[in-house]
């Protein structure tokens, strides 16, 4: 009798540990990494919470004119971020009249993306290939800002719900844009996080005697990301002489680029030979054949808004390569 209380108590401390282990295991698979580990840099350090941001008029902000921003526009509103002033954050949580979005910016990798979130956003601290890892506190994923999705935690492998950011300058902001609202800092309970305008300026491109067929490591290039993570890039020597028109998954888009205001965009189009291109009516760049004309941003003068590629962003091309493999280039002219 007593042997057999021993080999009950046995068989329940193996049964226990076997639990154990189950559970361990479990939980591991939940915390692996979508993307190589070795590849992930720094710590796990949040950076400064940003929420509720202060916007200016374009009049009370001091720039110079070749200080890069991003620029978002919901309908007719326009939003600009100037990247000197995110540097702080990386990740700013806002909103625009009830719909929530986060504007991220990696100064490493010169990426702008923005998105729309339910939860609340930080940077994380971490580097994927040094570029920035999002942080949600509502399910604490971590996320990858230029692969556009999670990569560890409930939300890896899901793609963010990206709204198109406009790369340009802030001297075009001025000229274009003179009634946006301006980030201009952020409120974390009550404390106004202020930034001063002493950083230099993000490294300029000098590529205009380039002709080869890669850009320059650190030259800005618009890529437009597929269903099947290719990228389709472009430069703005590809715009001297010429608009691109290209077809990607199927759907035939209008590309313009323009260098001495640094910007490129993408409009989705049924039929590109409905509409030319304006020469020098900035910022106003294509016409339908209805009479429409739409600005930079794609916003036409009856308020109607061209669609933009769902995964479309600025970046240094040494992060391109650094993150995809399968890009097609637009021949220079």
């Amino acid at each position: 009798m007593r042997s057999l209380f021993v080999i009950l108590i046995i068989i329940f401390f193996i049964s226990s540990c076997s639990s154990k282990d189950d559970t361990s295991d479990n939980t591991q698979s939940d915390n692996e990494w979508l993307i190589d580990e070795k590849d992930i840099s720094g710590d796990f350090f949040l950076y400064p919470l940003a929420i509720n941001p202060k916007f200016d008029t374009v009049d009370n902000i001091s720039l110079n004119d070749g200080q890069l921003v991003g620029v978002l526009h919901f309908g007719l509103g326009v939003i600009v971020y100037p990247y000197v002033y995110t540097f702080e954050n990386e990740v700013i949580n806002a909103d625009y009249n009830g719909r929530k979005y986060a504007f991220t910016y990696c100064p490493i990798t010169k990426s702008a993306v923005a998105f729309t979130r339910t939860q609340i956003f930080r940077a994380s601290g971490y580097l994927y290939k040094d570029n920035l890892t999002p942080w949600d506190d509502e399910t604490e994923s971590i996320w990858s800002q230029m692969l556009i999705k999670g990569i560890k935690g409930e939300n890896k492998n899901r793609r963010f719900n990206t709204i198109p950011v406009l790369e340009t300058t802030w001297g075009a902001v001025k000229s274009f844009f003179p009634n946006a609202k301006v980030f201009a800092g952020s409120s974390n309970s009550g404390k106004l996080i202020s930034y001063k305008n002493n950083r230099n300026p993000p490294d300029e491109d000098d590529n205009s005697n380039s002709d080869v067929e890669k850009p320059n490591p650190d030259e800005h290039v618009f890529g437009i990301i597929d269903d099947f993570d290719n990228v389709h890039i472009f430069r703005h020597t590809n715009f001297r002489n010429k608009i691109v028109v290209k077809t990607i998954s199927g759907q035939e888009y209008i590309i313009i680029g323009n260098q001495s205001n640094r910007f490129f965009n993408a409009f989705k189009v049924g039929n590109a030979n409905d509409y030319k291109v304006l020469d020098n009516e900035l910022p106003f760049i294509l016409q339908s054949k209805s009479g429409i004309k739409y600005n930079i941003l794609g916003v036409g003068t009856n308020g109607s808004v061209l669609e933009k590629p769902k995964y479309a962003y600025v970046a240094a091309w040494w992060a391109w390569e650094d993150f995809y493999s399968n890009f097609q280039f637009v021949d220079n002219e």
